[in-house]
């Protein structure tokens, strides 16, 4: 039970990292993580899309 819960939290880490730090691209990275997260290399993506700064153009006034 606990293990399963564990990965639970490790699976869906990229998503809780993207909504806890207000991101512009939530639900892209919450996409991402449910449909590529099972692979490395969609949970990687989908982490460094929840990790990125908004570059000059997508900053907001």
């Amino acid at each position: 039970m606990v293990l399963s819960v564990v990965g639970f939290l490790l699976y869906f880490l990229p998503a809780f990292v993207a909504f806890r730090w207000g991101g512009e691209s939530r639900r892209l990275v919450l996409l991402v993580n449910v449909l590529f997260g099972a692979t490395l290399v969609g949970w990687g993506v989908a982490l460094f899309l929840a990790t990125r700064r908004p570059g000059p153009r997508e900053q907001t006034a």
